[in-house]
């Protein structure tokens, strides 16, 4: 009975479910007694400074979740009232009120009984007037240059609420900017009185700058590695720390050095620190630095399993010191389709999803070598070259075989938190895609042209990142945003083929917020376009690889990996119609009322529009390790015609649902998004080298790639009467093919799995 009744909900109803398990239970952490009364409420009344979630956040008291108090399911949190922390929590909103401003404010806690063994509690308060402050003064900055550059936005005023919090914060923005100009002494207090009757504040940030202080030495001292000598040479740890003698004290400088001596990676511990030994009164201090030295090499193996690559094995070998520089070496080996793909074939049956891609045949790999330069001061470039030789595909789509490449990039280091990145790659390959998609995309379906384009070409591509991240965590932001824009360029001026040139844009932008129980709702927005020979060019040809795609667990969930958009399909068969006297042509079309095909292949686009909304939960069981997302992926792949942007844009949704384990690979996703929608109408070739049939009619090369779909008026006939090739008439194949489908649950269900979280 359990199985049937699962297999009747909807997938919104399953997506319902999961909700409000997962919700409900995101703060278990409070036990019930025998004989202890549930919280099945909880209220606060009066207060319009500060919401009820904002104080909520201050008590200890907190109520059963919702999907126990409305729907009353058991196994959600139950949390119930202690009689020892009410109090304490009326104290603590007065705290919290009268350090924000609110010297009267009173609260009041009532106790209802709501239910046998069950009670709502409420907090009434009464805010009162706020003290305002009336002035807000600052002395000592009269030694300092430029005093209002110290003094500028910082996160009060006068005659705003006396929030003593906010108060705090302007010292302490104080006090770091004045260590960030050559002030490392210096102190900052803070001193205020306040009128009760007139509800009036006053008050004084108080600076001792000390004196301006600049660097005189810098001490170095290094434990080398355990059983090994010093590997790094003090002069290029001084280098790299950028600290000479003579330089104004700035504390951001320090921690800068700090943070790119770690990203070396060839320390263990590093610490930079003004020698607290010296005089007050001096004019230069010394920085100390310890430094404790890592392996300075290293060696990584790793292996995984993905639906559309099989199985996949890395391995990596690093130098953090080479040429004793502080340089970094990487060789890098990657393997992917292992058990698919050849000569490391034979578990099909392991990999279904790979064993539908025609580019799974043999197995993708990526042989490199990269050499990175360490960050220097005043070099703001810090470059980086890499020469490689690779075989990648994307699914369904393209194989691109480089037999040899190299990148020169540069890291633009401006800013902390915006990374600026050009680079600059030629390669020397080849891209191999589906006939059907150049016949419908390029219009390229003769055999031999469509050798020519595949035909091993130069490559060269400049390119540009700008990427800001101000979220709160690399790996799993809760607060915060992130974007990112890429812009792509190859042309003759690029020294890339004449054949292949074109121009991309890709911009992205993510938002986190964080809601109660750790509840995080995530959003993102990205879009793109590609432009052939010019930017106006919307119709020519653009490498394969260039073109856009979607779909997958990274993208538009409900659709499979590159699937979002049009798709032309393959047949399984087809079928002559012959001519009748005094007719010579003869037209290929599909059996009658045949709806079924080999596979699909993706178009992709020259546009892309996607946007992903998710609400994060942790999970109710293992919250540490499992965390359930809810999401709405909406977006579409499209051709950009003649007559606008927008005129082939169809919008689609997905909703689905997905769960998160936290691995030492990184976060693993399993995936599972709706799909309302049928395939899309297209056009359907059958890919054949031979067309078959009756000897004395057909049974001769094809010069091209036949059209079947429905309707079909592309005529197939010989040249001359002694030819021995047929060739179909050029055109456009019909866009006719309506795919058969099923609409039951199962069909309409994609699954997915992936590591790394989906932005």
């Amino acid at each position: 009975m359990r199985h049937g009744f699962a297999r009747r909900l909807s997938p919104f109803a399953l997506a319902f479910f999961f909700l409000i398990a997962a919700r409900t239970a995101s703060a278990q952490d409070v036990t019930c007694d025998r004989g202890d009364l549930e919280v099945r409420g909880l209220k606060f009344t009066g207060n319009t400074a500060f919401t009820s979630a904002e104080l909520s956040k201050i008590i200890v008291t907190t109520p059963s979740a919702w999907a126990r108090r409305f729907l009353h399911l058991p196994f959600t949190v139950r949390r119930c009232l202690d009689r020892t922390e009410l109090p304490k929590d009326r104290a603590r909103l007065i705290v919290f009120y009268r350090k924000r401003g609110f010297p009267d404010v009173t609260v009041d806690t009532a106790v209802r009984n709501v239910g046998p063994g069950g009670v709502e509690v409420q907090f009434s308060i009464h805010e009162g007037m706020p003290t305002r402050l009336q002035s807000l003064a600052f002395t000592g900055l009269d030694s300092v240059p430029d005093p209002n550059r110290i003094t500028r936005d910082l996160p009060i005023r006068a005659g705003q609420r006396f929030d003593r919090v906010s108060i705090e914060a302007a010292r302490d923005t104080i006090a770091r900017r004045l260590r960030n100009n050559g002030y490392p002494r210096a102190e900052v207090t803070n001193r205020f009185a306040v009128d009760s009757q007139r509800l009036a504040a006053f008050d004084t940030i108080a600076v001792a700058a000390g004196p301006f202080t600049r660097i005189a030495s810098l001490e170095i001292k290094v434990v080398p590695f355990q059983g090994k000598n010093q590997e790094i040479p003090d002069a290029v740890v001084r280098r790299i720390v950028g600290i000479d003698s003579g330089r104004v004290y700035r504390e951001d400088e320090l921690l800068n050095a700090q943070r790119t001596l770690y990203l070396t990676e060839a320390y263990q511990h590093v610490s930079l620190l003004p020698d607290t030994g010296s005089s007050a009164t001096d004019s230069t201090i010394t920085i100390k630095a310890l430094l404790a030295e890592n392996t300075t090499k290293s060696a990584r193996l790793g292996a995984g399993y993905g639906t559309l690559d099989c199985f996949r094995v890395t391995g990596e070998l690093s130098n953090y010191n080479f040429l004793h520089q502080a340089r970094r070496l990487d060789l890098t080996a990657r393997l992917s389709k292992i058990g698919i793909g050849d000569p490391l074939g034979g578990l099909k049956d392991l990999c279904p999803q790979a064993k539908a891609d025609p580019f799974s045949k043999k197995l993708n790999y990526y042989a490199g070598t990269t050499l990175r330069q360490p960050a220097f001061p005043g070099l703001r470039a810090i470059p980086t070259i890499t020469v490689f030789s690779e075989k990648v595909s994307e699914y369904n789509a393209y194989l691109r075989t480089t037999a040899i490449g190299g990148i020169a990039s540069i890291e633009w280091r401006r800013f902390r938190r915006t990374a600026v990145a050009f680079a600059y790659s030629m390669d020397l390959g080849r891209t191999e895609a589906q006939p059907a998609l150049f016949c419908a995309v390029f219009n390229i379906c003769d055999r031999e042209d469509r050798r020519r384009v595949q035909e091993t070409q130069r490559l060269a591509v400049v390119s540009a990142i700008v990427s800001h991240d101000n979220s709160n965590s690399i790996f799993a932001p809760t607060a915060g945003s992130q974007w990112r824009i890429e812009a792509r360029h190859a042309s003759p001026v690029t020294l890339s083929d004449t054949s292949l040139r074109f121009s991309k844009l890709l911009a992205e932008r993510s938002q986190y917020w964080g809601v109660s129980s750790g509840a995080v709702i995530a959003f993102r927005v990205r879009g793109g376009v590609v432009f052939g020979r010019s930017l106006g060019d919307n119709t020519g040809f653009i490498p394969p690889q260039e073109r856009l795609y979607a779909g997958g667990p990274t993208t538009v969930r409900g659709f499979s990996q590159n699937e979002l958009g049009s798709a032309i399909y393959i047949a399984r068969n087809y079928q002559v119609a012959y001519p009748q006297p005094p007719a010579t042509d003869t037209f290929f079309t599909l059996p009658s009322g045949d709806r079924s095909f080999r596979r699909a292949v993706p178009v992709g686009g020259n546009s892309l529009l996607v946007t992903n909304l998710e609400l994060r939960l942790p999970s109710p069981f293992l919250p540490d390790i499992l965390q359930w997302t809810l999401f709405t992926d909406a977006g579409d792949v499209w051709n950009r015609g003649h007559q606008g942007s927008f005129q082939n844009f169809r919008l689609k949704v997905t909703p689905g649902i997905q769960l998160t384990a936290l691995s030492p690979v990184g976060p693993v996703r399993l995936v599972m998004g709706y799909n309302p929608y049928n395939r899309p109408a297209g056009p359907i070739y059958y890919e054949v080298p031979r067309v078959v049939g009756p000897s004395d009619v057909l049974g001769a090369d094809v010069g091209s790639l036949p059209c079947v779909s429905p309707g079909n008026g592309l005529a197939v006939h010989r040249p001359d009467r002694n030819s021995n090739v047929l060739v179909q008439s050029e055109g456009r194949c019909l866009a006719t093919f309506v795919p058969g489908g099923s609409n039951s649950l199962r069909s309409r269900l994609t699954f997915g799995l992936a590591i790394g979280q989906a932005f």
